[in-house]
Parts: structure tokens; sequence; C-alpha cells
């Protein structure tokens, strides 16, 4: 029997550490009542993947008088590691295998190191706010459950060490008038709050599931709620770590601007003040009018009544508000879409989102959608949409980007009062169509639980199909022959996709290997795995492009495209099932015992052709 052992190592770095010491080495000291050799052999270079970016570090664990992981400076100064950070170790052991990865969790803290003759201060720099007289400073915290005023005043300058040159200045401390013990403290300074807590520099949890018992967990997702993700979600999710733009079509009420409002909460643990709230801090709504024919709206704009100043609109405020959390997914719902024109309104991000590119430690960055300037306007502009000074100094210097935890969804129905969209915008966006109503749906409960979604889960650091590539060969060469076939048969047409399309299909298929259940959860092989995200993409970037009357579009055109995607799907997974829609009972019969996956490619495909003998034009849209 096997079985699946976890361990965790979490370590909260002292300034010495992080290299401020006088020999400036980095390095994490570990505590002698700790035994951290399975995961560091003593004197052993360990190689340790970095779960936000993929990066791979290499540390090296020394045995001497005391026992250290070294080489930790690479890691420090890519993500300027400061006290109060911390860094989590990682290793997962089933049978032979193993994997040690790292994740760097940053916070606004202060650190205060009570001792017998007053309190040491690191990053005494981030109480700037809090000041009420020359070294005096005054929070209003937290703490057992009741609001209080913790009381910091300076003391006197020492040295701490007599064969040391440095002063170290010390500080008194108190709660209410009531001495801290001594210890160390780490303060969260917070927007509406701030909170005291006395925390150990280091903790070490290790535990081991029965695989089996595992198994059953992940099928109950009461039980297992932290990394159960629901499959009717599926496509959603891969569809917004492949391209963090992503459009819900389909007729009103079918709940294209609640699901959005899901996901968000579904980035907070379950029962937490954000999750059960009735808006999550990181979704906002914009409701899109029909009298936008640019982004003064959305962005702002430059007024010159009574001088000159910007007024930011509610998305460049949402900016700014994901880049001050940079490690919790944020989204943007824009409500009807296409009531205005979304090339004149959305014409700045539209250039944007096309600049994407991750950086050598894996970070996600575009170019300005608000490029800086020198003008007094900007500065004053960057003060009000931030307090975080590094924020506002990255803003200064290379003005406002799109930041890579930022998803922006627009919800789309498509009518005669509504605008249809451009190619433009539809190779830039990942669409899904949600028409289908189930009048008993929601009776039983108010909406089906996402799951808990978790940064890597919708925030992607691949961006071009060359990210991928190398480390899915095999099954990149699947989807470029899969798309060569789709392409020839487009030949001729104004619908034939290029390399844009093709990095997302690469995209797409790579971030859904990990999902090898079908609706009911039942396991399915990677080959169907690799089909059913074909099948979906095909209908999202492929089909959505194609409209027109008979002289553009013809029946025999869309059968034959039909023919091509079946029997190429067919060549990735003999197995699979097309089952379309109008025909689904009568099929399932005579496909017993195979795995039920409806083609939507296929499925949309009839509809299409439906529409173009009924009416002598066809398009994606209902």
């Amino acid at each position: 029997m096997s079985n699946t052992r976890f361990i965790q190592y979490t370590h909260r770095p002292n300034a010495t550490e992080l290299g401020m010491g006088n020999t400036h080495e980095t390095y994490m000291l570990i505590s002698t009542d700790t035994d951290l050799s399975s995961i560091f052999p003593p004197s052993t270079e360990i190689k340790v993947k970095d779960v936000y970016s993929g990066k791979r570090y290499t540390l090296k664990s020394a045995d001497g008088r005391e026992f250290r992981v070294n080489q930790m400076g690479e890691l420090y100064r890519d993500y300027n590691v400061r006290p109060g950070d911390e860094i989590i170790i990682s290793k997962i052991e089933k049978a032979e295998v193993s994997e040690v990865c790292v994740k760097v969790r940053q916070f606004q803290r202060v650190v205060l190191m009570v001792g017998s003759n007053g309190t040491e201060i690191i990053n005494i720099d981030r109480l700037g706010d809090y000041k009420v007289d020359e070294q005096i400073f005054n929070i209003s915290i937290s703490d057992r459950g009741y609001s209080n005023i913790l009381s910091i005043s300076f003391r006197e300058s020492r040295k701490k060490r007599q064969d040391s040159p440095n002063m170290t200045d010390y500080y008194d401390v108190n709660i209410n008038g009531e001495k801290l013990a001594n210890g160390t403290y780490y303060l969260s300074l917070g927007k509406s709050f701030s909170s005291l807590a006395m925390l150990p520099k280091s903790e070490f949890n290790e535990v081991s599931f029965d695989d089996e018992i595992l198994n059953n967990l992940k099928h109950n997702q009461s039980s297992f709620n932290s990394t159960f993700i629901s499959p009717k979600y599926r496509p959603f999710i891969t569809a917004i770590k492949s391209k963090p733009f992503l459009l819900l079509a389909g007729i009103s009420g079918t709940g294209k601007s609640r699901i959005v409002r899901e996901l968000a909460r579904s980035c907070w643990e379950p029962d937490s003040e954000e999750y059960n709230s009735q808006k999550p801090s990181n979704f906002e709504m914009v409701q899109v009018k029909p009298n936008w024919h640019d982004s003064s709206e959305l962005i702002g704009y430059v007024s010159r009544i009574d001088g000159e100043c910007f007024i930011a609109g509610d998305f460049l405020k949402f900016i700014a508000k994901a880049w001050e959390n940079p490690n919790v997914p944020f989204f943007l719902c824009l409500d009807e879409m296409n009531l205005a024109p979304v090339e004149q309104y959305f014409a700045e991000y539209l250039s944007v989102i096309e600049s994407r590119k991750a950086n050598k430690n894996g970070v996600v960055t575009t170019d300005p959608i608000l490029k800086k300037d020198r003008g007094d306007w900007y500065r004053i502009l960057t003060s009000e949409l931030t307090d975080d000074d590094s924020l506002r100094t990255q803003f200064l210097e290379e003005g406002i980007t799109i930041p890579q935890n930022l998803i922006v969804v627009g919800t789309v129905n498509m009518d005669e009062t509504t605008f249809s969209f451009s190619r433009k915008v539809l190779d830039r966006a990942m669409t899904i169509e949600m028409n289908k109503v189930d009048l008993m749906g929601g009776l039983e409960s108010k909406f089906e639980p996402i799951g808990k979604l978790s940064t890597q889960d919708l925030i992607g650091t691949a961006v071009e199909g060359i990210d991928v590539y190398e480390g899915n060969r095999a099954n990149c060469d699947t989807v470029i022959s899969y798309l060569k076939a789709i392409n020839d048969r487009l030949e001729g047409t104004p619908f034939k996709v290029a390399y844009r399309t093709r990095n997302e299909f690469l995209l797409y298929v790579v971030n859904n290997l990990p999902y090898n259940k079908d609706d009911e959860g039942k396991e399915i092989g990677s080959e169907l795995v690799i089909a059913r995200a074909l099948d979906e993409i095909t209908s999202m970037k492929v089909l959505s492009r194609i409209e027109g009357d008979e002289s553009k579009v013809t029946k025999g055109f869309l059968e034959g495209l039909e023919q091509t995607i079946k029997e190429q799907l067919k060549a990735v997974a003999t197995e699979y099932n097309f089952i379309a829609e109008a025909v689904q009972e009568e099929n399932k019969k005579d496909e017993e015992g195979k795995t039920n996956i409806q083609s939507i490619s296929l499925a949309k495909l009839a509809e299409m052709k439906k529409r173009l003998v009924n009416s002598g034009y066809t398009s994606f849209w209902a």
C-alpha cells in the first residue's frame, strides 16, 4: 500500500539572514530542534522549484556548528524579501518520486524584538503614517478581540555588540500602557486595522496519507475543499489561466456576471470575511453604457477645469488595487460589454494585452496602459491611486501597467440591440458560451460551489507558445498537427488563424493537462484530456471568427470543417465520443461504454449550419 508524505517548513528570516549583517551572507538558520534532513540532507545541493514562476533555485545545506541552508541570495533578491516575510519549503513524496517547492509570502509587517533592555524594530520605515511626534508612533490594532492602541517611543541608541561599530536604536513598546512580554512580534499593517502576533521563527509540519484515503477525500468536496475544484468550472479556470481576458456569451439571466463574482469569492478561504461578503474586495463590476466611444469612463481623462488634473476611471483604480495585492486574483466584470463598440472604449487594453511577456523571474509584465508623464497631474494621480510608496515609485518610473493578477471578463448578450465583435477583439479573448438553462437549477442550493482557487489555478506565467513547448513537446506537437489540418481547411477564407491563436491553443491544452476527470468525476486518459481541450478551444478561437452570408460561408464549407474536426480529434483520441446535442439521447445507445463527452465544436457547427440554411446568414452568435 503506497503512501504520500507532505513535509512543510516555514521560515521567517531576520535581517542578518537576508544579507544585512556584517558578512552580507544570505541563508536560513535552522533551529537545533528541527530536523530538516528529510528535505536538505547535510552538505548537499538541492534544486527547488518556485510554485509561482516555475523557476528553479539551487540551495545547499551546511552541517557545521549550526545547520544552515545557504545560497538563498538569488531567491531573496528576486522577491526583495524583507524581515517579516515568509519562506515556505514543501516536499511531496510518493513512492520513488519527490519534488521540493518553494513559495515566498510577503507581508506589510514590522518586526518587534522585545527584550529586557528595550525593543529593536525592523522595517520601522513602514510606520511613517502612524507618527504622532518625533520618534513616537501610535497604531490602532486588533488585539485579543478588542481594538487597542499600540504605542512605540524611542528610548536610546547604543551598540548591541562591542566588536561592532554600528549603533542600534531601542524603543519602548506597550499596549494601552501595558508593556509587551519579551519575544519576537510581527505587526501586520492593514488599511482597515492592524494586528500584532508573537510568531515562532520557524514552523515544521509533516503528515502522511494513505493514498486510497486521499483519493476518496478528493472526490468529497466537503472533506477536501482546499484542493477540490468542480469540473463544471474547469473551462473557465483554464481559459483564464491561458489568457486573462474572457468573454461570457449567452442569453440574459444565465448567470454570466454571477459566475465572475463567485470565481473572485473562491479565491478566499471558506468562512472568511471576504468569502462571506456580498462583494469580495477582489471583484468589481462596471456596467458598460451605450454612449461610450472612448476610454474616459474606464481609464479616465485629463481635466483642465481649475488647473490640470486627471480624473481616474473605475478600471484604473481597480488596476492600482490589484497591484497592491499581487498574490490575489482580481476580477473586473464588464457587464453588457457589447452595448458600445469595444474597439473604441477598450482600445488601450486591447493593445496592451498583446504586450504580455514573462520576465526572467516568471512575472508577466506589459507595456503601460497609462504612460508616465512629467506633468503635475500625473504625480498627483499616482498619490491618489495608492498609499504604497514603492508602488507609487513604480508608477512614476514605468507608467501604470497591467498586473498579472488582473482578470478581465466581459459578459455578452448577442441580439439586434448590441454591437458585434470584430476579429481584433475575438483574437484577443477566450470565448465561452452560456446558453443552457436548467429551470430546476438553483432551487436546492443557491450556487454550486467552485472550490478553493489558488493563485496558481488562475494566473499563468506562460504567455507564449515557446513558454510551454520545451516542457511539453509531444503534447504541443499534437496540438500543432491538429491546428495545421484545421488551417488547411480554412485556406482561402478570411477565417484562417495565425501565431496568436496557435499560442493560445498550446497554452489552453497544457493548462488542461492536470484536469483528468470528466464532468461526473471519472478519470479519463491523457489523450481524452487533450482531445477535449482541443474541441473546446476550437469553438472558442476558430468558430467564433466565422460569420457571413452564403457568398462567404457555404453549407459545404461548414460540413468540410466539421469533417476535419471530427477526423483530427479522432486521431488524437480514438474513443472520443462525438455526440451532437440534437441527437445525444438517440446515439447514447450506440455509444455504450464510451466516455460521454459532448463535442462542443461539432454541436456549434450543427447550429451554425441550421442558421445558414434557414436565413442565408450564419455566425457563431445565437
